[in-house]
């Protein structure tokens, strides 16, 4: 079972780093970074592949619903793979991977009620979601750290003043770079949480939780930094005015921890 558990996790990992590195590449076209979803994305497939030749072998012919789960993901993947072998339509192919790695999820972490992994599976769901949620919260929080600085550095340098703070900050287009950056990776890593966490909250609490306050806030999280996200690639704000919306931006963390600690969610961690 041990086994079973870690080639879960296995693919469920290098499913979400294809998903970060073609995101990556959707805002910012870049050879290395589509290389690199590429392969991740062969890699889960071939995975798949295996696991379903595996289970075909040993449980034929009793198969289970859930079993379909896994072979509609698998026929996700390999229609993907095709059409960006001959298509290279990149957004297509992100948006369909994100539906495929929704139901792979459903399809490792939900056990018939009856089954005596179905408690551990779950487990492990909450665990991947909670990581993802935590790694995409301290990327936006870096960010917001940067756009700060940048609002410090504009500042003196619009008063001209050349102090020692103003010495040691980088430049602002550094600053800006490297607050987009992390906001590159911590708004795909907070879709997939989330992907991973209403798959673990309709398993566990049924369809209401999905109406829980603390998703709400996550959703608006999500919404603050993928607009900043978008506005930087549109080129239709500027550096001090995506600083400004970073930091205000934060205020949706805080919102969400706030949710959390007033007990208003069954969520009890941020």
């Amino acid at each position: 079972m041990f086994a079973q558990h870690w080639y879960y996790d296995l693919i469920i990992y290098i499913y979400a780093l294809s998903l970060l590195f073609a995101f990556s590449d959707l805002l910012q076209s870049n050879r290395r970074n589509r290389r690199l979803a590429l392969v991740f994305l062969v890699a889960v497939w071939s995975f798949q592949t295996v696991f379903l030749a595996w289970k075909a072998v040993a449980q034929f012919p009793v198969l289970t619903g859930l079993d379909s789960l896994l072979f509609y993901s698998w026929a996700l993947v390999t229609a993907t793979l095709i059409i960006n072998w001959f298509a290279r339509i990149h957004l297509f192919v992100f948006a369909a991977n994100l539906v495929g790695f929704a139901i792979l999820a459903a399809h490792f972490f939900t056990s018939p009620a009856e089954s005596p992994v179905a408690k551990v599976l779950l487990s492990e769901l909450v665990f991947i979601h909670v990581t993802l949620a935590f790694l995409a919260y301290a990327l936006f929080s870096l960010s917001t750290v940067f756009s700060g600085l940048y609002l410090v550095g504009n500042r003196l340098l619009k008063r001209k003043r050349w102090n020692q703070t103003l010495r040691r900050l980088p430049s602002l287009g550094k600053l800006q770079l490297f607050s987009h950056r992390l906001n590159m990776g911590g708004v795909p890593l907070l879709i997939l949480a989330l992907i991973l966490g209403l798959v673990w909250a309709h398993e566990t609490l049924g369809p209401a939780s999905l109406l829980d306050p603390k998703v709400i806030g996550s959703l608006l999280v999500l919404g603050a930094y993928s607009t900043s996200l978008y506005q930087k690639v549109r080129k239709r704000w500027g550096g001090q005015r995506l600083a400004w919306w970073n930091v205000l931006s934060f205020f949706t963390i805080v919102i969400n921890y706030l949710i959390s600690s007033a007990g208003l969610s069954f969520h009890q961690w941020l």
